[in-house]
């Protein structure tokens, strides 16, 4: 009776374990979705300006926008994407969500990096990496 009453706590308190680390996930990908919607309308400025304060003094407005208009003529388009790989990590600086994609754009594959600091259920972009070797060749 004593194992199967330890079995069952262990088995709920790993169950909330693991619904707490995926908390902001869905907010994460609800930010990446929003992202793709403004890059799509080549509206670089607005994700900028969206973007968490961290973001903006690690780069210039312009030098987003020049870099986001070489990755779309580089890249074209964003198609697709299989689920992300995540991690969740909460400090004293904050509760941040990373999502890895390997994406595919019209001219070729890639794979995004973005970090997101979650506010009161709400996605902040605070980091965004891109990597292909279309970037290097095109």
């Amino acid at each position: 009776m004593k194992t199967a009453s330890w079995a069952r706590i262990l088995s709920i308190g790993m169950t909330l374990f693991l619904i707490g680390c995926s908390m902001g996930r869905d907010e994460a990908k609800q930010g990446v979705a929003e992202f793709r919607a403004r890059v799509s309308q080549h509206a670089f400025s607005e994700v900028y300006q969206t973007s968490d304060p961290a973001f903006q003094r690690a780069v210039a407005e312009d030098k987003f926008v020049q870099f986001m208009t070489a990755l779309d003529r580089k890249l074209g388009p964003w198609q697709s994407a299989a689920d992300p790989g995540w991690n969740v990590t909460r400090t004293t600086s904050g509760h941040f969500v990373k999502l890895v994609y390997q994406s595919q754009f019209a001219k070729g594959a890639a794979a995004e990096e973005f970090t997101w600091q979650i506010q009161s259920g709400r996605p902040s972009l605070v980091g965004y990496y891109v990597n292909s070797p279309l970037l290097v060749t095109e």
